[in-house]
């Protein structure tokens, strides 16, 4: 099997199926009898077969990407790509020692939202300078384990709000989708809450660290007008309200409270994730240098020809555009032109 032409399509697919048999869960509680029978066993083999196979294809993918870069898995696509497989991983276990619970109606969505912005994400990547490569590292991978983290608490709020609407109603367990009981929901919202917090502040801080790297002795270039920053500099904001908050409110730290911080830090994180697949990697990067772009005739480059009030008197500055230079036909300005670093001609 030649695995070089496993595409984002190959393990994409397999997640949608994953969700699809997920889905025939509810078909399951409410058919009963033998539709019932018929499709408990077959949807759990179904539904971890194919998505064993896309992790498989997912890390297979991510192996061979990382083997053809110079700076591997290290730009805004690699990471929604990593981020998702976190996430799938996570899935597959759950799946493993909770196969009731209707976990992935609500994680597998994440991952293939994660797997689809990927492919509108920047395949540049934020560190290539060597002196600048390892707190590019650190901040991918603090940022892609705080957006796991982020989305498993927002998995973890959304289902507790779901399983506490049921029981304010009374539904009986047997209708509608297995969830876990409001005690464990609760505290996995407040653990990914808490791990969310230094994860994002550690992503955060490094960010700024790698952003003074490659871009502190450009003039033009703010730091806090930086879109990515801004974004970023949110949801940190957020996440530590939301524990201090938890802190000095102590109804806070139980109940649908914490679900609710949960929820709105997914929007946030969401909104970062946006915003760097809009931006991309430039926030982190240095741009090229004039010299490199090619922009003949931009301004930039433009020389300038002009003469300072004496007629025999020329002033050079730099390059020529070849415009420019097709305009000067005499011997002497052809001279001046090929040396320019000699300053003044005079007649």
């Amino acid at each position: 099997m030649d695995l070089s032409r496993i595409t984002v399509l190959c393990f994409a697919a397999s997640y949608a199926v994953a969700l699809g048999l997920e889905a025939l869960a509810l078909v399951r509680r409410r058919g009963g009898g033998q539709l019932s029978a018929t499709l408990s066993g077959g949807r759990r083999w179904g539904t971890l077969g194919v998505t064993v196979a896309g992790l498989f294809a997912h890390f297979v993918y991510l192996s061979l990407q990382a083997s053809k870069a110079a700076t591997p898995l290290s730009s805004p696509a690699d990471w929604c790509l990593i981020a998702g497989a976190v996430l799938a991983a996570i899935y597959l276990a759950m799946s493993l020692t909770h196969s009731r619970w209707a976990v992935g109606l609500f994680l597998l969505p994440i991952v293939l939202a994660l797997v689809g912005l990927s492919q509108t994400a920047s395949s540049e990547p934020f560190a290539p300078e060597r002196a600048s490569r390892f707190w590019g590292m650190t901040h991918g991978w603090l940022l892609v384990a705080a957006a796991a983290s982020v989305s498993v608490g927002f998995v973890a709020g959304l289902m507790y709000l779901l399983q506490s609407w049921r029981l304010r109603r009374r539904l009986p367990a047997s209708e509608g989708i297995t969830l876990p009981s409001l005690e464990w929901l609760e505290g996995a919202s407040s653990r990914s809450l808490a791990l969310s917090v230094w994860l994002t502040a550690g992503g955060f801080l490094s960010g700024l660290v790698l952003s003074r790297l490659n871009r502190g002795a450009e003039v033009d270039y703010l730091l806090w007008t930086d879109p990515v920053v801004i974004t970023s500099a949110a949801l940190l904001g957020w996440l530590l309200a939301a524990v201090v908050f938890r802190w000095v409110y102590p109804p806070a730290r139980t109940g649908r409270k914490v679900a609710y911080l949960t929820v709105t830090a997914f929007g946030f994180m969401a909104i970062t994730l946006v915003s760097l697949v809009f931006w991309g990697p430039t926030h982190g990067m240095a741009p090229p240098s004039a010299g490199n772009r090619g922009d003949v005739g931009s301004a930039r480059d433009r020389q300038e020809v002009r003469f300072d009030g004496e007629p025999a008197t020329l002033v050079v500055g730099v390059t020529l555009v070849p415009t420019s230079h097709r305009r000067l036909t005499s011997p002497a300005h052809r001279s001046l032109v090929n040396n320019p670093h000699r300053g003044t001609a005079r007649g």
